[in-house]
């Protein structure tokens, strides 16, 4: 297999292959947007390095010397390759899925809503939204970026970015049903997710008592906004996945003070991402 260190400048080869292409230094000069002359001394210095005449004045034209035909064979069969490699890659990288990871709430609550806007605006680019409460590391993982919910004095882990999307409080929420029974919130059933342990310290903010609290512990995700909903108990959540329920009058908010606020961001790889993965991020920030 050849080497780079065993072949001729790039420079030199890309303005030879544009010469032999247009016929004369000064159109190939146009094509690489550089002066003819400079394309002259290039070609010249090809011809230094080979030990070989590769084009001949003919006129303002330049004509190919046997030697110079058969490289630029070479060369278009070689760059040739190099570009159809290039444009397959592309277009594979075009077709690859958007991979998310996120929460089940904000999921469902404010992206998956909005979906078809960004569908409208960037047509055949396919996302695939991963709901879960475990935070994943997107390398490993194989994920172009994730959704989440930061608490105070977030910092960006080594290798991610970090782009703040909103702020959002929680809230303490549950049925009108509930709210209307005169239940105190610290009599009130409470339903508690997965993450247990900041809920329950949410809750300790607002100086109820977590120990006496009664718990409907569902050890779902996806159920804990449907069964305040249904009256089963009060939780809390953030404004901004609560707040389609609260405005139908689903849930109501309970008066209680002493509840954090989080920031919404996206986190992202450093490097190189693909137009699809910017277009995706791009878009996330306007919904927000």
């Amino acid at each position: 297999m050849s080497r780079w260190r065993d072949l001729p400048p790039l420079a030199m080869l890309r303005a030879f292959d544009a010469t032999a292409r247009q016929g004369s230094f000064a159109a190939a000069g146009r094509v690489l947007n550089v002066t003819h002359a400079a394309v002259t001394q290039q070609v010249r210095a090809l011809e230094g390095e080979l030990g070989l005449a590769l084009v001949r004045r003919a006129g303002r034209t330049v004509a190919l010397t046997e030697a110079g035909a058969e490289l630029a064979r070479a060369l278009d069969e070689g760059f040739g390759a190099v570009a159809a490699g290039i444009a397959a890659l592309r277009a594979a990288e075009a077709r690859r899925v958007v991979r998310v990871t996120t929460t089940t709430f904000i999921a469902e609550a404010h992206v998956m809503p909005r979906l078809p806007d960004f569908w409208a605006r960037h047509p055949g680019v396919e996302v695939a939204l991963s709901p879960s409460p475990s935070r994943v590391e997107l390398a490993r993982d194989g994920f172009d970026m994730a959704i989440r919910a930061l608490s105070d004095g977030w910092v960006e882990a080594p290798g991610e970015e970090v782009r703040p999307l909103c702020r959002s409080p929680v809230l303490a929420v549950c049925a009108p049903s509930l709210a209307a029974s005169g239940l105190h919130p610290q009599d009130m059933p409470w339903v508690i997710g997965v993450d247990r342990h900041w809920e329950l310290a949410q809750v300790a903010g607002t100086g109820l008592d977590p120990a006496r609290l009664r718990r409907v512990e569902l050890g779902s995700p996806h159920l804990e906004l449907s069964a305040c909903r249904q009256g089963l108990g009060a939780g809390t959540a953030t404004e901004i996945i609560c707040r389609a329920d609260l405005d139908a009058g689903r849930l109501v908010e309970l008066p209680l003070t002493g509840l954090p606020s989080v920031t919404y961001a996206l986190v992202l790889l450093r490097g190189p991402r693909r137009a699809a993965v910017e277009a995706f991020a791009d878009w996330l920030a306007t919904i927000f």
